[in-house]
């Protein structure tokens, strides 16, 4: 990082209007013990280290002779929001956000968690009364191989975000905790046209995408939280967007307000105070939770969460058409029984365990919330499956542009919380007779432009329409009763398909 340039539950407790909140390598199968057996020592990530400056030393008077309601304690990353010169342009967000707050930013740069811990224990927790909220961003440093002799696995940089939160927890008992996960990092073969550029190595980011993971384990939902936005850096393919990070780890202005926008419901909600959003114009970007008549949205959620458990192999997201072939978790939601549950049985199978993560009702903004609330963390399957935009188009939610921007960001998340995954995206089914129905022709025109987004994602796409039309361009009854949800019939037709997809993908790991 730069040097002279510079799980439970997460959060549902809280009203479902704070919605956007909250890449792992592999899953995190057993939690690590909070308590850390053996003594720090010289050069772990928990043991508190001096890093000489005069930074330091006015922080803490600023500290002892003023008030703060937030902390923004972190690396490079968070200094550059208030520096000068090349990172002058992220003013604007430090303005926009924080100061109105009434923050100080204890950002440093090239600081790892054994410096931060020093600095705390050294003058900068000595508030005169305890701030509302303090929010931690650390960690990137203590992973880059490129720049450090010494670098630290997952479990020791989970110990230094541990011994952190535990000192700012012992000082500030009564103070709200973030811990944000590290943002994603450059690796070996990112390109950028930027004429700095960091790449770490492959292992480099598996370490510190599972470090994310595991802190996610001290968020107890009540005083630390924890959350997860660095989606906002990606593109389709998951590498990072350039046009947001540069040199492909420090955010520009542009990123570094796409970071803050999104964790402003979060931020906001411990704060207090109204979330600083700018408005968006397109309603299928906009995460957000729901309540359905015919059953427990909520709960469903929540048996999501707990049915990850089970380490699925495959996980398929979406609406109704998915929730309804069944499966795990094991509620119907209101459905008097899976139509499609003999797909799932034979796709699911003992060997490729899946999970449904389909709702019925959802829209992509439901999706992008269920996503940003837990539905991926942790997991690590093979394929994942997203059918998801049919609602948007039956029920005003957009043109086809915007319901596909909004399919492109579930991809992303998908990317970011699964990035070793292969995803399948799956066009929109057709609905509705006849051919010339409004519905069906936008369908058809969200369709064309899913294709070139999976391409984008380096996905496979899987468009089904052609197995569900007549040859006068009629939907059978046979195969969607109601001209929108698949019989037994209609889901044997996508089955049948993913099968050979999935024989596919074995036979090209087998080679």
């Amino acid at each position: 990082m730069k040097s002279t340039l510079t799980p439970a539950l997460i959060f549902h407790v809280l009203n479902a209007c704070v919605a956007d909140l909250i890449c792992a390598k592999e899953p995190v199968s057993q939690s690590i013990p909070l308590a850390v057996p053996n003594a720090p020592k010289a050069g772990d990530a928990d043991f508190p280290t001096p890093s000489p400056g005069a930074r330091h030393n006015q922080k803490v008077a600023a500290i002892k002779s003023g008030k703060y309601d937030l902390v923004l304690i972190g690396d490079s990353i968070t200094q550059c929001l208030e520096d000068g010169g090349e990172w002058a342009p992220l003013n604007a967000t430090w303005e926009k956000h924080y100061v109105p707050r009434n923050a100080i930013n204890l950002g440093y740069s090239a600081y790892r968690t054994e410096n931060i811990l020093w600095n705390l224990q050294n003058g900068e927790l000595d508030f005169t009364q305890s701030p509302k909220v303090f929010m931690l961003l650390i960690g990137t440093n203590n992973t880059d191989d490129q720049h450090f002799k010494s670098v630290h696995t997952a479990e020791q940089l989970f110990a230094g975000t541990k011994a952190i939160v535990d000192l700012i927890r012992q000082r500030h008992p009564t103070s709200k905790i973030v811990i944000r996960r590290p943002f994603p990092s450059g690796t070996v073969g990112d390109q950028t046209p930027y004429a700095r550029k960091y790449n770490r190595s492959l292992k480099a980011i598996g370490e510190l995408r599972r470090a994310g993971e595991l802190t996610a384990q001290l968020a107890d939902g009540k005083q630390v939280f924890w959350s997860d936005v660095g989606h906002v850096f990606l593109r389709p393919d998951g590498t990072i967007n350039p046009d947001l990070m540069p040199d492909l780890i420090h955010p520009n202005a542009a990123g570094a307000e796409a970071a803050a926008q999104a964790i402003e419901p979060l931020l906001s909600s411990l704060l207090g105070d109204e979330p600083v959003m700018d408005s968006q114009s397109n309603p299928a970007l906009v995460p957000v939770s729901r309540a359905d008549g015919s059953y427990d949205w909520m709960a469903r959620h929540l048996a999501i969460l707990a049915a990850k458990e089970t380490h699925p192999q495959i996980v398929f997201i979406g609406d109704s058409i998915t929730h309804h072939m069944g499966g795990v978790p094991k509620t119907t939601g209101g459905f008097a029984s899976p139509l499609g549950a003999t797909f799932w049985e034979a796709v699911c199978t003992a060997e490729r365990p899946g999970l449904n993560l389909g709702f019925g009702a959802d829209w992509t903004q439901h999706v992008l919330w269920r996503i940003d609330h837990g539905e991926l963390d942790g997991l690590a399957p093979k394929h994942v499956v997203l059918m998801i935009g049919t609602n948007n188009v039956l029920h005003g939610g957009g043109n086809a542009p915007q319901i596909i921007e909004g399919v492109r960001a579930c991809m992303i998340r998908i990317r970011a919380k699964t990035p070793l995954a292969k995803i399948i995206l799956m066009g929109v089914l057709p609905c509705r007779n006849p051919a010339t129905n409004p519905t069906r022709l936008l369908a058809a025109e969200v369709n064309k432009g899913l294709e070139p987004l999976a391409k984008e994602a380096k996905c496979d796409y899987l468009d089904l329409s052609a197995g569900f039309i007549d040859a006068q361009g009629n939907i059978p009854n046979e195969l969607m009763a109601d001209a929108v949800h698949p019989s037994a019939a209609g889901y044997k037709i996508w089955s049948t398909a993913l099968e050979t997809l999935l024989k596919a993908h074995g036979a090209e790991e087998k080679n």
